[in-house]
């Protein structure tokens, strides 16, 4: 009877420690996912200095200044204006990075988002296609070629979106931390078409690789470990 009573609290425990065993792969993976969240957070705030640059570059400066000068004729408000006046540059430099950051991910995030791609399958696969005639106005010959394209135009459309404004990104990143000493793009890709490796600065190299890059990086780590922890937690059912 003893050994009975022995053998079910052996059973017990064991079922006990094979349920904490069950939990804690899905305890590790959300301590990664607020982890890469928190990386995430800590990078934007960093990356955004770049874009504050270029937008007091492009002008912003002066919109600052204006603002702080309208305020200071207001009495009272225009010492706590003048310092808000202060960050405006880069909360434009920040909305910028917002709109390119977006543009930039969210291809990402509707290519791993299944009901997205299953209903642009669907739609492109059931679709109803207007035959273009020989005898159609050019505009509606025009209309019905865009219709036709519809939803794979949306989609192929925001890649090219994507590119165009990788393109603007990456030319923002090395004007600011430029990786060579003139700071001139033309000098940039002579020595790249030259093999002149000595002359790059490799430490602006890197930030601006990273400010490029780190988000994107971030947002497919945080997709990848969600999906991870989904599949985990359906296996343990």
């Amino acid at each position: 009877m003893f050994s009975k009573g022995a053998t079910s609290g052996g059973s017990s425990s064991a079922g006990s420690g094979g349920q904490k065993k069950k939990k804690t792969p899905q305890k590790w993976l959300r301590i990664l996912y607020w982890g890469l969240v928190g990386c995430g957070i800590y990078f934007a705030y960093l990356n955004i200095t770049p874009y504050a640059r270029a937008v007091e570059f492009l002008g912003g400066r002066t919109v600052s200044q204006a603002f702080l000068y309208l305020i200071s004729v207001i009495p009272i408000v225009n010492g706590i204006a003048a310092i808000v006046g202060q960050g405006i540059t880069w909360l434009l430099g920040a909305m910028l990075w917002g709109v390119i950051q977006i543009i930039e991910v969210l291809p990402l995030i509707l290519y791993n988002h299944e009901g997205f791609m299953s209903q642009v399958i669907s739609n492109a696969d059931s679709r109803a296609k207007y035959q273009i005639k020989d005898t159609d106005d050019p505009t509606l010959a025009m209309l019905k070629r865009t219709y036709n394209a519809l939803p794979i135009s949306v989609v192929s459309n925001l890649e090219k979106l994507k590119i165009a404004t990788y393109t603007v990104d990456f030319l923002i990143c090395i004007t600011v931390y430029s990786p060579v000493a003139s700071g001139k793009f033309s000098d940039f890709f002579w020595i790249l078409a030259t093999g002149q490796w000595g002359k790059l600065d490799y430490g602006n190299l890197a930030l601006a690789l990273i400010t490029l890059f780190a988000i994107e990086i971030i947002v497919s780590l945080i997709i990848w470990v969600g999906k991870l922890s989904y599949a985990v937690k359906e296996g343990t059912k």
